[in-house]
């Protein structure tokens, strides 16, 4: 009987094999990863290979129809995730007409961040915004009766280390304007 023999590998080898593929991840996570997913370019190399307008927030002319669409409000049910990077904050938002009820909740994979659920009012350029809730938290629920037509929603800031995973689910008449 023909007897066949699988060649084992040393253990300078597979050390080899590791130290290469780690050195190969942090090198796509610098250069593609993080100018794509979170606009992060510490090389430059991910601005120079078109991959930061990945990360891009949604254009003014975009923002604008929004709130000149209002036959596209319905009620709807969302469930998002957000992913908040370490050291660095976000915003996600909703346009809302005045006195539509917004009902919402949002909780973090453990980390806590500091939030801010707000809303600026729509064709305002002075940069005014209302606040409705700020704290630090892990999660936070309610319901909120929106006192003006225009974007709502939280900004969150993260100060760890680590990037923190937020999971928000909303439920009301609005249109989604997303990250900004």
């Amino acid at each position: 009987m023909n007897k066949i023999e699988h060649p084992i590998q040393s253990v300078k080898s597979l050390v080899k094999a590791v130290i290469a593929a780690t050195a190969l991840a942090v090198i796509i996570l610098v250069t593609a990863i993080l100018p794509a997913e979170y606009g992060v370019d510490p090389t430059g190399l991910g601005g120079a290979m078109g991959l930061m307008v990945l990360s891009a927030p949604l254009e003014d002319s975009t923002k604008a129809n929004v709130g000149a669409c209002p036959d596209a409000v319905v009620l709807r049910e969302d469930t998002v995730k957000i992913i908040v990077p370490a050291h660095s904050g976000l915003e996600y938002k909703l346009f809302i007409e005045k006195s539509v009820v917004l009902d919402y909740s949002w909780k973090t994979d453990g980390g806590v961040l500091f939030f801010d659920f707000h809303g600026e009012p729509q064709g305002d350029t002075t940069g005014y915004f209302k606040s409705y809730k700020e704290a630090s938290a892990s999660s936070d629920s309610g319901s909120k009766k929106v006192p003006f037509t225009g974007s709502h929603g939280w900004y969150w800031k993260n100060e760890t280390d680590t990037p923190v995973t937020v999971l928000l689910q909303t439920k009301g008449v609005y249109q989604v304007i997303g990250l900004r």
